[in-house]
């Protein structure tokens, strides 16, 4: 039974293993070596009551996690989130991603003052394309070879979400 909560500081060690599973892909995140526990922390740290961090569960071990990010610091853009969202390998297209963004759209509407989401996307992480675009996410633009990776230049589609 899969269970969605706030994340714990207990739970980074986990949360960070399942975004270190993502980084030989080369395809969704911008690291090309691991991240420590360590140098999450202070990442860890900004996450508050508007902008959560929820952990997936499965029998109590951490299976995937959704950010809500602070979209940019200035405080005209205090509505608008950066959403980040990473699945454990083992827990992959078994519809995990789905419920964590529901999950996070039940958030939005019944508690949570934001209004718009935001999420970046490789060009090449197709998965991730088809989840938001059936989560109801729509391309609002991409920012052609904005991003080298392995000596190569890489396009970021902006998908993103509006809530009443």
């Amino acid at each position: 039974m899969i269970s969605i909560q706030r994340a714990s500081s207990t739970d980074l060690p986990a949360i960070v293993a399942i975004y270190n599973q993502a980084v030989p892909s080369q395809i969704v995140t911008d690291d090309d070596s691991e991240v420590s526990v360590d140098s999450r922390s202070a990442w860890f740290e900004q996450f508050d009551n508007t902008h959560p961090l929820f952990v997936a569960k499965d029998n109590n071990h951490v299976c995937g996690w959704v950010a809500l990010e602070h979209f940019l610091v200035h405080p005209t853009y205090h509505l608008s989130a950066e959403l980040a969202i990473y699945i454990d390998q083992a827990h992959q297209h078994q519809g995990l991603g789905q419920t964590l963004l529901s999950y996070v759209d039940r958030q939005i509407t019944e508690s949570l003052p934001l209004k718009t989401i935001v999420a970046y996307v490789y060009e090449r992480n197709l998965a991730s394309q088809r989840l938001f675009t059936k989560c109801g996410y729509e391309q609002w633009g991409s920012l052609p070879q904005i991003a080298e990776i392995n000596h190569e230049l890489r396009t970021l589609l902006i998908f993103g979400k509006h809530f009443n």
